[in-house]
């Protein structure tokens, strides 16, 4: 009787350990992100460079060059969680850029930046130019900050620029309260031949005293 061979048996199957990556230096990040890389590549290194505050500059620099909206977003992204004033002063710097969609994104960014968004408000409120008094206004109206009331009052009490103001009317319309009507009559009363201004200081206070009623 012939003797069958035992086949022999298959080797067990191990799964591949996960290979961790070595941490790169920021340097190394920096370049990839400002390189002709992929999209990707970019992104990642953008999302890397979060836990690295010390590169809040260089990250909103690159956010000015950059032109990929996916990428951008990474880079907004590690901007709004390092949160530094460094960071706000940066995303601040973008709103004087020409490109609307960057604007809009830099605007997004101080909205949720709390404290460190605060110095730079003050200062866009002071600044000459009538459209950086109108996106401090924009940060203003989701920024959760103390002294968000105060500025909105002070725009309405003294800027020149209807509509600057008219901004402020617009903020005070969905967050105001009874305390801001008689500042909001008194700008009505500063451009007493702006129909609009009417229609919309009207507006506004009637929302402040439901709120107040509510």
């Amino acid at each position: 009787m012939a003797l069958l061979r035992r086949r022999a048996s298959a080797p067990a199957m191990v799964a591949d350990e996960p290979v961790e990556r070595a941490p790169r230096a920021p340097e190394a990040l920096l370049a990839t992100l400002r390189s002709g890389a992929t999209r990707a590549e970019r992104r990642e290194a953008a999302l890397d460079l979060t836990a690295m505050p010390e590169t809040a500059g260089a990250l909103a620099a690159a956010l000015d060059e950059e032109d990929d909206p996916s990428v951008r977003d990474a880079i907004v992204t590690a901007l709004i969680a390092i949160g530094t004033g460094t960071a706000a002063a940066g995303l601040a710097g973008l709103l004087r850029s020409k490109d609307a969609a960057l604007r809009n994104a830099a605007i997004e960014a101080l909205q949720q930046m709390g404290e460190a968004a605060g110095e730079h408000v003050e200062r866009l409120l002071a600044s000459p130019d009538p459209d950086l008094r109108i996106f401090a206004v924009n940060v203003i109206e989701v920024l959760r900050h103390a002294s968000a009331g105060v500025w909105l009052r002070q725009v309405l009490e003294e800027d020149p620029e209807v509509n600057v103001g008219l901004a402020a009317v617009e903020v005070l319309t969905q967050l105001g309260g009874p305390e801001d009507v008689p500042v909001l009559r008194a700008f009505a009363g500063r451009f007493p031949n702006e129909p609009f201004v009417d229609f919309a200081v009207d507006l506004a206070c009637r929302r402040a005293i439901a709120a107040g009623a509510a």
